[in-house]
């Protein structure tokens, strides 16, 4: 049975360590790298555990569907036993902040009580579901949240969407304002950044770092990030590997042009510029006006009508 409230002031806290990211920045291996150590359990992109199409919230574990999961399905039966809730009923994004709050907390607390960790790594990458979390630690407490704001250089992560047939100038721009609306949210909040290219570069050092900051030793087995198991719903096909070698993705000197390369470097020069705090945020959100693409100013507006989420 999942604690009393009683019994839960004997636990240490709840603390949940949310990865947000751009997608193709290395959120999997930096989550693979965390959840390695002994202290600590991932849920993955947990985002995905309401998602219809089956294929996009399976286990690392198993290679399943979350309900056919051992393990999953004992964290369905904590989360029942607490709230009365299924999977199914579950409401991680509500517009309704006591009800996200409530959803997001009893299922972190199933993960917990079913792995015996007290904290989770979250890899669901989401701005819109991190400013949820942050307003339910805010408006109710019951977890103490750090974010983890991980960034891939411009090269490297419009190169991995661009070969995949993506339009250069609408990834700079989804880069650019990615990064800005990241930063509008974790300004004066308690956060730590991580670089894509020093983390595979320099994986060992840079996660002693982290482990550091994150207020637990660094663990010799995290470097075997395909040790299992681990517990991830969603996430890259790397998490069904059995590891190896981490390298830095260098890809982009052979896969773009030069006249590519400074394309990308001028359309994402702003966030150069804010990271060394060089620029107002007022004349960088005249910069976003200036050079978003036109059929994306046509397109985002029937979608801020439909929706409140990006």
């Amino acid at each position: 049975m999942p604690p009393s409230p009683e019994s839960r002031l004997l636990l240490p806290p709840l603390r949940v360590l949310y990865i947000t990211s751009r997608g193709h920045s290395g959120s999997t291996l930096l989550d693979l790298l965390l959840s390695g150590h002994s202290g600590l359990t991932s849920v993955g992109e947990i985002k995905m555990l309401s998602a219809t199409d089956r294929s996009r919230k399976r286990c690392s574990c198993h290679g399943l569907d979350p309900l056919e999961c051992p393990y999953w399905r004992s964290v369905q039966d904590q989360l029942r036993a607490s709230t009365g809730l299924s999977f199914d009923a579950l409401r991680l994004d509500s517009v309704d902040p006591w009800v996200n709050h409530g959803h997001n907390l009893a299922l972190y607390e199933s993960v917990a009580a079913v792995s015996g960790c007290r904290t989770i790594v979250d890899s669901s990458k989401s701005l819109p579901r991190l400013r949820d979390l942050l307003q339910g630690q805010e408006l109710y407490g019951g977890y103490d949240l750090l974010p983890i704001h991980l960034l891939r250089g411009p090269l490297g992560l419009v190169h991995s969407h661009v070969k995949k047939g993506a339009d250069l100038r609408e990834v700079c721009y989804n880069y650019a304002n990615g990064y800005f609306r990241a930063d509008d949210l974790l300004h004066r909040r308690r956060h730590l950044l991580v670089h894509y290219e020093r983390l595979a570069g320099q994986p060992r050092r840079e996660l002693q770092r982290l482990m550091t900051a994150i207020g637990l030793p660094f663990e010799e087995a995290q470097m075997d990030w395909g040790r299992g198991p681990r517990r991830n719903i969603h996430g890259n096909d790397m998490r069904f590997k059995a590891g190896g070698p981490i390298r830095l993705d260098r890809s982009w000197r052979r896969g773009l042009t030069p006249l590519q390369i400074l394309q990308v470097l001028w359309f994402t020069l702003p966030v150069r510029l804010r990271q060394r705090r060089l620029t107002s945020r007022r004349l960088m959100r005249l910069w976003r006006l200036r050079y978003k693409p036109a059929a994306m100013a046509s397109g985002s507006r029937g979608r801020a009508s439909r929706s409140r989420r990006d």
